[in-house]
């Protein structure tokens, strides 16, 4: 027997057409989406795993583009921090000062026992003419400069040194009051001298620089008598004092203030005065030569 098994007919009409479309935008749009989501999601793999090979690759560039001299920056690094440590180291002496009540009669005067810089020189010293070619501009000031700071800053630790262990006639009663302040100062200076000597070391073993020999024998400490009145104690605690000031303030200013910079009053005035002062040498010499 054949059966037959009949098949419902599917009405069209009957279907609502309006689902129909959107069925078929739903379709469409999912095949044609697809692969453009698989295209991107791989293209975002590749370009993650590119990512890091890409960054070496700008860095070693901006390498090859600027090589950095790693012996420049170290003694760049070292002339820093010592200038740092001498502001500082001059900026508590002049508040430290303060206490004194100095006056003309008694800081005037250039004894042999205070040592004396010629900055005239090291300000004018040419650094272009070296012993060591190939040597950059940074470690030739650095290897002239250091050793010259180091040396004055140890002899006025000798003379601070020499001046607090002084015995004094305490006949004159007012002079009892500045007892005590010159103790404080003494001491005060002391310390911070022996902190900025040990960082002027320091960093000349950083560079791998010999710590230069100092000889406290060539100073005319003889005249410096360790027995003195109240008056003379006075004249040599102000002579001192106002040695040392000068000393931090050349020096600070050497280092801040290149031949070549321009536009920094400060600068300018102390340029001027080493100029002058270098004019007034060469005429004494052209004098004494005559």
């Amino acid at each position: 027997m054949n059966f037959k098994i009949p098949i419902p007919s599917f009405n069209y009409n009957s279907f609502p057409k309006r689902l129909l479309v959107a069925a078929s935008v739903v379709v469409v749009i999912a095949m044609c989406l697809t692969p453009t989501e698989a295209r991107s999601i791989e293209h975002r793999r590749r370009h993650q795993r590119r990512q890091p090979d890409n960054i070496a690759l700008t860095k070693d560039m901006a390498t090859l583009k600027r090589p950095r001299n790693l012996s420049v920056e170290n003694y760049k690094n070292a002339t820093r921090k010592i200038k740092h440590k001498l502001r500082n180291t001059k900026r508590f002496f002049d508040q430290d000062k303060k206490v004194l009540n100095e006056t003309r009669e008694y800081r005037d005067g250039m004894p042999s026992w205070l040592p004396a810089v010629n900055f005239v020189d090291i300000h004018f010293h040419d650094y272009r003419s070296s012993r060591k070619p190939g040597s950059s501009i940074s470690e030739r000031k650095f290897t002239y400069l250091m050793p010259k700071l180091y040396k004055t800053l140890k002899e006025y630790e000798v003379i601070f040194t020499r001046l607090r262990n002084v015995q004094v006639d305490l006949t004159d009663d007012p002079f009892n009051n500045y007892v005590a302040i010159r103790e404080k100062l003494l001491a005060d200076t002391l310390n911070r001298l022996y902190s900025t000597i040990a960082e002027i070391a320091e960093n000349m073993m950083a560079v791998h620089m010999t710590i230069p020999p100092f000889d406290k024998s060539k100073l005319k400490l003889d005249s410096l008598q360790m027995k003195v009145d109240a008056t003379q104690c006075l004249k040599n605690d102000y002579i001192a004092f106002r040695a040392y000031g000068n000393l931090l303030n050349n020096w600070y200013s050497e280092f801040r203030c290149p031949l070549n910079k321009k536009g920094d009053k400060k600068c300018a005035a102390f340029q001027a005065k080493l100029r002058e002062k270098k004019g007034n040498k060469r005429l004494r010499n052209k004098t004494s030569s005559s």
